[in-house]
């Protein structure tokens, strides 16, 4: 992997507390480039949704080891602005805009598509992202 080791793809604090295994098949294993997979009982776990992307390994959940959210979110927005992705989503945002972590889907889960959606996640419903 050019960026990330397979561990820290599939890391989980929340499998590890649970007793979770969240190693990945070889079909997922080989989507998992510069992503992060949660497998299907994991992804339950975390109240995740059916359809993530996580779940196929197209998809990663960043928090900057810094903590300045809010420049991170920028950030991101500006760096995938002329690259094709699936969703950007500044997850868990208070009502200062600040997200708890930035979710990055760089293909749908069903490994074409890529609808360069910019949204926002707040009060676990999803907007158009906020600035």
């Amino acid at each position: 992997m050019r960026y990330f080791t397979l561990q820290e793809c599939i890391n989980s604090d929340t499998a590890k507390a649970r007793g979770i295994d969240n190693t990945p098949g070889a079909e997922h294993e080989a989507h998992i480039i510069s992503s992060g997979y949660r497998g299907p009982e994991l992804n339950k776990a975390v109240g995740g949704s059916s359809t993530s992307a996580h779940c196929h390994g197209y998809a990663f959940d960043l928090v900057p080891t810094n903590g300045k959210m809010r420049e991170f979110k920028r950030f991101c927005r500006a760096f995938l602005a002329d690259k094709a992705f699936d969703q950007l989503i500044s997850e868990k945002e208070n009502d200062q805009g600040v997200p708890n972590w930035m979710h990055v889907g760089y293909k749908h889960p069903d490994g074409v598509r890529q609808r360069r959606q910019y949204l926002s996640m707040i009060g676990g419903k999803y907007y158009p992202m906020t600035n």
